[in-house]
């Protein structure tokens, strides 16, 4: 039980002191912190640390600190007194979420300085000295001793933030209970994805590929939102936590809710505009998340009013042609909504539903496990109606037999009184029949001839497939091997001064604009695809703080240079570059020293960086 009481901490001018009795075992602690805006990213901890600095902070009042200022860090500062007379509590600080861009904990030492542990959403797991999927530290603090604790943090989106003090073993309860319930929820999901991947094995029907598609997309969004996927699938690729918050996953569950959708409406009832409309459904999202991630991204609401659209045209004819096929599937319609529920939910981070931030983080977990689970009745019931309808089939096929039986035995009775009449007849012709059959048997041996012939087309045919494919494989092989651009095919790219200026500016800004004067977001376009400030009309050129900064040389030249410095396959001596490109020796010497300055700067690999990172690199 925590105990908080109104004695359990006591204010000063600068700071609010947490008090740790013995009665106390965890307290939430978000309130308690104290923050600091560092605009430009300039202020060390010893500056933030020294006497002089404290009256720059100020009270946490909202759990979300601050909603603006992305690119900029935030100190948070925080002062606990250990008042406990037990000497064998060992006290953590959690940081609840596991989404914080980058957050480095200082810890105070006796002489003044400070220790530091960073970890984040872009770091690889193994560096944090607490492997567990929240960011924890442990805070060596004693009874009867007051510390000061720093944290710098870097967010990605105006995130809730929840601090928890915690004994070691309320530590070990809450995390052995956290990944006690998190189990129980993947292993349902594993239990439902397996017995559907057993149902496509015996069935072979696409529904029961679908759908165990869709859990997988649902059990890889849950990873990847609660950390548990970093902590113990891809500790050393913390590249993947982005991919799962780019709308990727969310794009797949979409599109194998529909695709699921519409077999499942199919096995009821065929309608084949629901197919049509499922197609257009598709086609439409995948624009929206290409258009989201390289052209005009929509605003959030904007954004999810229009997925909910998509998805609810086809599910609206399908449920009308349920409907209307008298199939009433309310699992089906339920977990419809539930996915509508997950939409909004994960998407729109804002919403918040309880005053508890673990409770609204995880609250998309329920809404997933319920939507699976009326999925998997929707299922079932489709079984029992399918197994119904072989049923009544089985029943109306036996009725058919019987009354089959009947008319064979009255058309037999009457068979038999003409059987006598047409015997003569039939002997007659069965004269001709063998006639007939010794012409059959002549016209069978041509056809066994022409057969022959066409087997020896069809040997040659192979023949010729196989030094086809064999070709064909030469050819794809002579152009997996082909090599880059050369100048005059790099021209063709970036033939002159004007596209190689609107590539820089692109590159350059295409996050966000902030004047280097007055750091305002509002631009007007100037010459040269430069940006000129609304604010303190601040005219900035592409070029400025680049890697083209000063350029004494047509710039479309210096774009190769830069290009053939990423490439392994191409090594151009100085006089050969300086022949291709009518430049001196010496400015081409100049430049590839000025490139790989820049290289050494920002620690380029070739093998995983494009020449085009570089261009951004000021080395003025």
């Amino acid at each position: 039980m925590v105990v908080l009481s109104i004695e359990s901490f006591a204010k000063n001018d600068s700071n609010k002191v947490i008090l740790l009795t013995d009665e106390t075992s965890q307290i939430h602690v978000t309130s308690y912190f104290d923050f600091f805006l560092d605009t430009n990213a300039r202020y060390s901890i010893d500056q933030i640390s020294s006497h002089e600095f404290q009256d720059h902070f100020k009270r946490v009042t909202d759990s979300h600190i601050l909603f603006d200022y992305l690119d900029s860090p935030i100190w948070l500062r925080i002062t606990i007194n250990n008042n406990q007379s037990i000497y064998n509590h060992s006290w953590y600080l959690e940081s609840w979420g596991f989404d914080i861009k980058n957050v480095t904990f200082y810890f105070p030492k006796p002489n003044g300085t400070f220790e530091t542990s960073t970890a984040g959403f872009e770091r690889p797991f193994e560096e944090r000295s607490v492997k567990h999927k929240n960011f924890n530290y442990f805070l060596d603090l004693r009874p009867s001793e007051t510390k000061t604790y720093y944290l710098k943090i870097k967010r990605s989106y105006n995130q809730e933030f929840s601090f928890h003090l915690r004994t070691n073993e309320k530590f070990l309860s809450h995390s052995l209970n956290e990944y006690f319930l998190l189990g129980i929820y993947y292993g349902v999901l594993v239990i439902i994805l397996t017995f559907n991947f057993y149902l496509f094995y015996r069935l072979r029907d696409t529904l029961y590929l679908y759908f165990p598609c869709l859990i997988i997309a649902c059990i890889w969004f849950s990873l990847g939102r609660d950390g548990l996927g970093f902590q113990y699938l891809w500790p050393n690729s913390p590249w993947v936590n982005k991919l799962n918050n780019e709308k990727f996953v969310e794009l797949i569950i979409i599109l194998s809710t529909l695709l699921f959708s519409e077999r499942y409406i199919q096995k009821y009832t065929k309608n084949k505009n629901v197919m049509k409309l499922t197609v257009w459904a598709i086609l439409l999202k995948l624009l929206l998340f290409v258009n989201q991630l390289f052209f005009f991204e929509l605003n959030y609401v904007n954004y999810i009013v229009i997925t909910i659209i998509i998805l609810l045209i086809p599910f609206s004819l399908g449920l009308y042609s349920l409907l209307k096929a008298k199939i009433y599937s309310w699992s089906y319609v339920f977990a419809y909504l539930c996915l509508f529920l997950v939409i909004v939910y994960s998407y729109s981070k804002s919403i918040q539903l309880f005053d508890n931030p673990v409770l609204n983080w995880y609250f998309v977990y329920p809404v997933i496990f319920a939507e699976m689970i009326l999925f998997s009745f929707s299922i079932f019931n489709q079984l029992k109606f399918l197994q119904n309808q072989f049923l009544t089939a089985n029943a109306e096929k036996t009725i058919a037999l019987e009354k089959n039986n009947q008319l064979t035995q009255e058309l037999n009775s009457k068979l038999k009184e003409k059987v006598r009449a047409r015997t003569e007849k039939i002997e007659k012709m069965a004269a001709d029949l063998a006639q007939k059959n010794v012409e059959l048997q002549t016209t069978n041996v041509k056809l066994q001839e022409l057969n022959s012939q066409v087997t020896q087309l069809n040997n040659y045919l192979q023949e010729n497939n196989k030094i086809l494919k064999s070709s064909v494989e030469e050819v794809t092989k002579d152009l997996a091997l082909m090599k880059g651009l050369d100048f005059e095919d790099f021209k063709n790219v970036f033939p002159d001064k004007d596209t190689c200026l609107k590539f820089i500016s692109e590159l350059k800004w295409k996050d966000k604009y902030h004047c280097k004067k007055c750091e305002y977001n509002k631009f007007t376009e100037g010459p040269n695809h430069g940006r000129r400030c609304k604010n303190c009309n601040y005219y900035e050129s592409p070029t400025v703080d680049t890697l083209f900064h000063k350029l004494k040389f047509p710039i479309e030249k210096a774009f190769y240079i830069l290009y053939l410095s990423n490439r392994k396959d191409v090594d151009l001596t100085l006089n050969e570059l300086s022949e291709i490109l009518e430049l001196r020796r010496e400015t081409c010497w100049a430049f590839k020293n000025k490139i790989s300055q820049a290289m050494e700067k920002v620690g380029h690999n070739k093998d995983l960086n494009g020449w085009e990172t570089l261009a951004l690199v000021h080395l003025e």
